[in-house]
């Protein structure tokens, strides 16, 4: 609950701050374009307008594009979803346009030439916007943040959280319902599944096969036990949707979950398509306790790494598993196991 409210929390707070953005660059804006008579009320005209527009097109993101129940428009092509949100966009910015010409009863003001000129500008950035917010969900924000400003062309050590989810029985489930459904079933999994990662302001580093890796700085997955928490959630959501699986798919949607720490290399690799690679023994590790939560029939396992670092009041909540000597592993493991309902 305590990070569920710290993501409401955030979402208001970040919302503010865009709110606040806008309607000062419209006062700005607003400020550039005045005569020395109409400053004042240009200024205010300005950060009105960027008030309204701003409101709006948030309103439309967090209720419709961006959604998590709003299952249709996350299965939109992308093309269409950035025509679709560019276009509502352009709808918002024309009436956070006209929103101060109305309260001032002013007749006809989309007829001027300044009004054309601002709404062509609008637009061509509420498509860009729109742009932007697709690529980024197509690699994601670490990595689309990483490959613009080139902090991964050259390899960097850096501390990490991984977290491994595996659905469980999917080697059955596709052959029972055939592959085309398997991977509806796999996307309607990861849609869940995201959820959990953004509560807890993870990275999908990538999915592999029926698999998705998560991870976070070091610092930032430890405090306050958020790896667990996502874990948890994780196991939460795919709980709570269980009624919708088993009508759609007629099987439950559950998973395993390894979670481990340490030092990785990070940088990025390809040319014409790149992504961000994160090379070391943490990454083989943390595929390796994933096998462990499957002998051991666990829900989630932590390795002792990450454990020895968790703020000690969850530790109680921990169950400590035999020693695990991993494939390709000299030493064995230490690991931990916690249910998803603690």
């Amino acid at each position: 609950m305590h990070q569920m409210g710290a993501f409401f929390s955030r979402s208001i707070n970040v919302s503010a701050k865009v709110i606040a953005l806008s309607s000062l660059t419209g006062a700005v804006i607003g400020a550039v374009r005045a005569s020395p008579d109409t400053l004042w009320s240009d200024i205010w005209t300005g950060a009105l307008t960027g008030f309204v527009i701003s409101l709006c097109c948030l309103l439309a993101e967090y209720q419709v594009f961006s959604n998590p129940k709003r299952r249709m428009t996350r299965r939109l092509r992308p093309i269409l979803l950035m025509i679709l949100r560019g276009g509502a966009y352009s709808l918002f910015i024309v009436f956070g346009l006209l929103v101060p010409d109305m309260l001032t009863e002013t007749d006809q003001p989309w007829k001027g030439p300044a009004f054309a000129e601002l709404f062509a500008i609008s637009a061509a950035i509420a498509f860009a916007f729109s742009i932007g917010i697709e690529v980024t969900r197509l690699l994601g924000k670490e990595a689309t943040v990483a490959l613009f400003t080139g902090r991964y062309t050259k390899a960097r050590l850096e501390q990490r959280v991984i977290l491994f989810a595996d659905v469980i029985g999917s080697t059955a489930l596709a052959e029972t319902i055939g592959q085309l459904r398997f991977h509806d079933f796999l996307r309607d999994v990861a849609l869940d599944l995201a959820d959990a990662v953004e509560m807890t302001r993870g990275d999908v580093h990538k999915y592999v096969g029926d698999s998705v890796i998560v991870t976070w700085k070091l610092s930032n997955g430890l405090a306050n036990a958020t790896c667990l928490t996502c874990a948890r959630e994780m196991h939460r959501i795919l709980a709570s949707r269980a009624e919708f699986y088993k009508k759609r798919y007629s099987a439950a949607a559950r998973i395993r979950v390894a979670i481990h720490c340490g030092e990785v290399a990070a940088g990025e690799i390809g040319d014409w398509k790149k992504e961000i690679a994160l090379l070391g023994d943490p990454m083989n590790t943390a595929a390796r306790i994933e096998g462990a939560a499957k002998m051991f029939n666990a829900d989630i396992v932590l390795s002792n790494d990450v454990v020895c670092q968790l703020p000690i009041e969850h530790h109680q909540r921990l169950t400590r598993l035999p020693s695990f000597k991993a494939p390709g592993k000299q030493d064995e493991l230490s690991l931990w196991s916690a249910d998803f309902y603690s």
